[in-house]
């Protein structure tokens, strides 16, 4: 395993390499990853993201590509929250909805090694690892370390990449904190997701409004069928969660988008921990619009700081950490 610095533009990325040439980019703006390149049966490289291509893109940050979401993911509304009696505003002034944390503008810094941010292991250097703190703000008074640890690991022809993604409280009061990550997966040899199948393995999918946010109490929630197959994509327009997700034998929830014309898939595996599962088919997108598939792991569903039923799981203690790991398999 190699790890080289690079830069976009003046900004500084890492680059990790593994020894059957796998390659990962991962950004300090935002601790994004920019690239996951893979070799083919031929020894060509094959970009298995979609990921900002330009600092320019990274600074718009234009679909949150392979963004990671710190203490919130998607949308909280209106910008405005009530966390233990207190109304919160996250962006004074303004009525719009936020998106997907405080961290994606942020400047992260390398450390040493893997594991958590506070119980780091230096000896571990198979991997790149990211740490950037939330400092309290008034519409977010709540300290935060947090890290971010990319891993690459090849077996048998499958590639895997791994994200351990940890916050720790450093305050004195409980925080509202909600983990998530947001990859755009595709498939080699595939311009448009159209052709490709999706399985989502749940029972539930979250209903919302037009604003994207879901519904009051259990008007959220309808039955799915525990396997919910798109077989094709289509020109199907998805920006919906499913959350109650079926873990496979071993424990672990798997969300699958295939081909059947190539064989190839990529795999979505996270534990049952983080409850819902997004997935957005980049319509909306500036830039390459249905070439890839947001598959994201949320620990919790949108606009969770905004609902009661919510607020026992969002609480980290003070000096307590929350974390979400979370893996890409991809079976040439």
């Amino acid at each position: 395993m190699a790890l080289e610095t690079h830069d976009l533009e003046g900004i500084p990325t890492w680059v990790l390499t593994d020894a059957d040439g796998a390659r990962l980019q991962v950004s300090s703006r935002g601790a994004m990853v920019l690239s996951w390149q893979v070799p083919d049966d031929e020894g060509r490289m094959v970009e298995l993201l979609d990921g900002y291509t330009t600092a320019t893109e990274l600074l718009e940050h234009d679909g949150y590509r392979n963004a990671v979401l710190v203490p919130w993911s998607n949308r909280v509304r209106d910008a405005r929250y009530t966390w233990q009696g207190v109304e919160r505003d996250l962006a004074p002034g303004g009525t719009e909805d936020v998106m997907h944390g405080l961290v994606v503008d942020a400047t992260w810094q390398e450390v040493a090694g893997g594991g958590d941010v506070t119980e780091p292991d230096e000896s571990d250097t198979d991997c790149v690892s990211l740490v950037t703190a939330i400092e309290p703000s008034p519409g977010y008074p709540f300290p935060l370390q947090v890290r971010a640890t990319y891993r690459l690991t090849s077996e048998d022809g499958t590639y895997r990449l791994s994200l351990d993604l940890t916050a720790f409280n450093t305050g004195a009061e409980d925080a509202p904190v909600a983990l998530g990550w947001h990859p755009y997966v595709r498939l080699p040899g595939h311009g448009s997701i159209d052709e490709l199948d999706l399985r989502v393995p749940a029972g539930t999918q979250i209903r919302t409004d037009d604003a994207s946010i879901p519904l009051p109490g259990q008007d959220a929630f309808v039955p799915a069928t525990g396997s919910e197959t798109m077989a094709p994509l289509g020109d199907q327009v998805l920006d919906d969660a499913w959350t109650d997700l079926e873990p496979d034998g071993d424990g672990t929830v798997r969300t699958v988008l295939s081909s059947r014309r190539t064989g190839s898939s990529i795999t979505l595996e996270q534990h049952p921990s983080a409850r819902v599962v997004h997935v957005f088919t980049g319509d909306t997108l500036q830039r390459d619009r249905r070439a890839a598939v947001a598959l994201e792991p949320c620990q919790l569903m949108t606009d969770a700081v905004n609902r009661p039923e919510c607020a026992e799981a969002l609480a980290l203690p003070p000096g307590d950490t929350r974390r979400l790991s979370a893996t890409l398999v991809h079976r040439p």
